[in-house]
């Protein structure tokens, strides 16, 4: 069981076409101010979305500090890596070594943390369907351990044609949106979570995610009837990222007891679940910071 308190959230999700040729199409206007445009040729539309995120939560003083970086993706730089091999396949000898230092899947992590002067954990996850989920469990994990006093968490995905391509052949019939969810988990006692991984058959239609909020008398397991559970929201998006957007308003929005579930599921049957629970003010019980 993990313990934890939840600050700023915000979700960006720019009308970007996998299609267009231009990365920067549908971006956020003020992107250019916001992260600069030094080193461009070596960032990617996703690259400089987390970026964007990350500066304008208000929260990036600049100065060094022990934050844990944990971005959960599929497809992260993949428009860069595609990239990268069409202009090799065109001037083959010819292509220059600069275009190589950063096309790789976890270069958004690296840029993330020197531009906030991070010195924390520094990771990339990718688990398919299942992302979300398992980047919230490492990120819990770090505050868990005491290796740092907050953990940003960056997940999502900027598609590239090629991307859709390899998500349609497991999911055909989920769309794939482009958008990427910010938040930074703190040090402290406001809410509890406890995570479950497993497989089993998956009956077909199952939702890749959904999220449940459960009244506080079921929460509780309270003798009484339990107040009914609200309807689940479920999203059939590739993307995790509005799934998880969704999942962390529910956070602020619990009372006392209450519940909040992420269920994550993917076509082969694994499936992976967190469920946080909002603390009584007086408790005592559990993990505290």
């Amino acid at each position: 069981m993990f313990s934890f308190s939840l600050g700023r959230v915000a979700l960006c999700a720019p009308e970007h076409s996998a299609a267009q040729d231009d990365e920067l199409a549908g971006l956020p206007q003020d992107l250019p101010e916001v992260v600069g445009t030094s080193g461009d040729q070596f960032r990617d539309s996703f690259t400089r979305l987390c970026l964007y995120l990350v500066l304008t939560t208000g929260e990036a003083s600049g100065e060094r500090s022990d934050d844990t970086v944990v971005i959960g993706t599929e497809y992260g730089n993949t428009a860069a890596l595609a990239r990268l091999q069409r202009d090799a396949a065109a001037k083959g000898r010819l292509l220059s070594a600069q275009y190589f230092p950063n096309a790789t899947s976890s270069s958004a992590s690296a840029f993330v943390n020197l531009r906030i002067g991070s010195t924390g954990r520094n990771m990339t996850v990718n688990a398919g369907p299942l992302t979300p989920v398992t980047v919230l469990w490492q990120a819990l994990s770090a505050l868990d351990r005491g290796r740092s006093g907050t953990s940003r968490v960056l997940i999502g995905d900027v598609y590239a044609p090629e991307a859709v391509l390899d998500a349609g052949l497991d999911t055909p019939d989920a769309p794939c949106t482009s958008g990427v969810v910010h938040a930074a988990l703190l040090h402290g006692d406001d809410f509890t979570a406890e995570f479950a991984f497993g497989a089993d058959d998956t009956a077909p239609g199952t939702p890749l995610r959904a999220v449940r909020r459960r009244a506080a008398a079921a929460a509780a397991g309270a003798a009484r009837e339990p107040a009914p559970d609200a309807e689940p929201a479920v999203f059939a998006d590739r993307n995790g990222a509005f799934a998880a957007h969704h999942f962390m308003g529910v956070l602020k929005e619990l009372r006392p007891a209450e519940q909040a579930v992420l269920e994550c599921r993917a076509p082969d049957g694994r499936h992976a679940t967190v469920t946080v629970t909002r603390r009584p003010a007086n408790s005592t019980d559990g993990r505290t910071w």
